[in-house]
Formats: structure tokens, C-alpha cells, sequence
């Protein structure tokens, strides 16, 4: 692998990243290096030909393309190949649909440590294996730096019962930023599910998601800060990092008492 090449693979990385973002200027620029990236795929370079088959299936629309790719670097060993290849087959995209042959590749890659492996293959596994199979893999790809394997993982463990282990979860994706696992873990505390109601932890959680752009759950911090007092009301902004919210809460709840 030359360094030529690996940096081609390396820039069309960031610039997808920054086109799926949303960048109007990335996607332009990773048209350009396009070709470039297709000469280093061609001459044989695995992570030039992984990337390829990323930018054909992302962002191109052209999945049969994209399996060519991956198929070459799973026959050669690659865990990304044999990953996203098996995500083709799970979903029938540029591939006929076959779970099995899904499986078969997502456990492959599993093996070799591919996080996000683990976590497609434990949603394979749900409902077939034994949970404690499945919540293995799903804490393997969780602190493989797969956020959402940790709400899933959530998922399973409260219905297994298991609540207090699943808060942890929860709380885990909450703090690396995923909306979904604050909302969880602000109802939870709200309604006292793994443990005694928290009405500030609670408030700090829904204070975290509207500082990171997700109001969804606006309307029920204000039904439950009607029933806290206005020092209770900063201590979570406090305890959030969110002055700005707590004060804005404070604004309007009296309208609401």
C-alpha cells in the first residue's frame, strides 16, 4: 500500500463524511478524486477499493457496483469487506436478499473484531439465539465505539428485566450524544423506572437534547417542571451545562403553573 494511495482513501473518507453532513462543496470535491481513488482500487489497493465501494453505495445510489468492491476486499480478508458486503445481502441491495449469506459474513468479520459487525449481527441474532449471546455481541461492538449497540443493548436488557443494567446503557449513549438514549434516560428518571424518580436528572437530560438541536422532548420537561421550584429548575441546567435552557425554562413555566 503506498502512501499515494492511502491518502486518496483517506481524503475521499473525510470529504463522504462531509458530503453526507450536508457540505455542497465536499461533494463536488469528492467527484474529483474519484477517479483517482478507481485507479488506486484497480491497481489493487484494499482500502482504496473498500472506500470505492462506499462512495458507489452511499453516495452514488449504485449498489451493484459497490458489492464488486466489497466482494474483492472480503476475498481477501478484509473485515470491512466481508461487513459490508453481508450488509448488501441483509437488505438485498445490488445482491438478491440472503440472510443467510448475511450472517455468514457478518460473523466472519465478528471474529476478525469488526464492531460494527458484532452489531449487525447481534440484530441478526435477536429473537433466534440466546440473549446472552446476542447482548455479548452487543456490548463487544458497544465498547467497539458503537453508540447505538449500547441502546439496543438497553433494549434487551429491560426486557430481560434487567433495568438498572440497562439505565447504564443508556446513559452510556446519552453521553457520547445520542438523542434517542437521553430521551430514554430522561423519562426513566422522570418516572423512576430503574430507580426512585429524579425529577433533575430527569430535566438535565431533556436540557442536554435541546442543547444539541432536539426539542422532542420540550413539551414534557415543561409539564414536569411545573411541579419543581425554580432553584430545582438551575440545578439541572447546572448539572447540564445548560445556563441558557434553565433560564429559558424559568421564563416559561410560570405561564404553565
Amino acid at each position: 500500500m503506498t502512501g499515494e494511495h492511502s491518502g486518496i482513501a483517506a481524503t475521499a473518507v473525510a470529504l463522504l463524511d462531509s458530503a453526507q453532513g450536508g457540505d455542497p462543496t465536499a461533494a463536488d470535491r469528492l467527484a474529483e478524486i474519484v477517479p483517482c481513488l478507481t485507479v488506486a482500487a484497480e491497481s489493487g489497493e484494499t482500502e482504496a477499493q473498500n472506500v470505492l465501494g462506499g462512495i458507489l453505495l452511499e453516495f452514488e445510489e449504485n449498489p451493484s457496483d459497490a458489492a464488486f468492491w466489497f466482494k474483492k476486499t472480503a476475498d481477501q480478508g478484509s473485515a470491512t469487506g466481508k461487513r459490508s458486503l453481508g450488509h448488501l445481502y441483509a437488505n438485498g441491495l445490488g445482491v438478491p436478499q440472503d440472510l443467510e449469506e448475511a450472517e455468514r459474513l457478518f460473523q466472519k468479520a465478528a471474529d476478525q473484531g469488526d464492531a460494527h459487525a458484532q452489531f449487525n449481527l447481534a440484530q441478526l441474532w435477536w429473537g433466534k439465539r440466546e440473549p446472552q449471546a446476542v447482548a455479548a455481541l452487543l456490548r463487544s461492538a458497544a465498547e467497539g465505539g458503537v453508540d447505538d449497540a449500547y441502546v439496543v443493548l438497553g433494549d434487551l436488557l429491560a426486557a430481560m428485566d434487567q433495568d438498572a443494567d440497562a439505565l447504564r446503557c443508556y446513559l452510556k449513549a446519552a453521553e457520547s450524544g445520542h438523542d434517542g438514549a437521553m430521551y430514554v434516560a430522561a423519562c426513566w428518571y422522570r418516572d423512576g423506572t430503574a430507580d426512585h424518580p429524579d425529577k433533575a436528572e430527569s430535566l438535565k437530560w431533556f436540557f442536554k437534547m435541546l442543547k444539541s438541536g432536539n426539542a422532542d422532548g420540550l413539551q414534557e420537561a415543561i409539564t414536569m417542571a411545573r411541579g419543581m421550584s425554580d432553584e430545582e429548575i438551575w440545578h439541572a441546567g447546572q448539572l447540564a451545562g445548560s445556563p441558557g435552557e434553565a433560564e429559558a425554562m424559568v421564563g416559561t413555566v410560570p405561564k404553565y403553573r
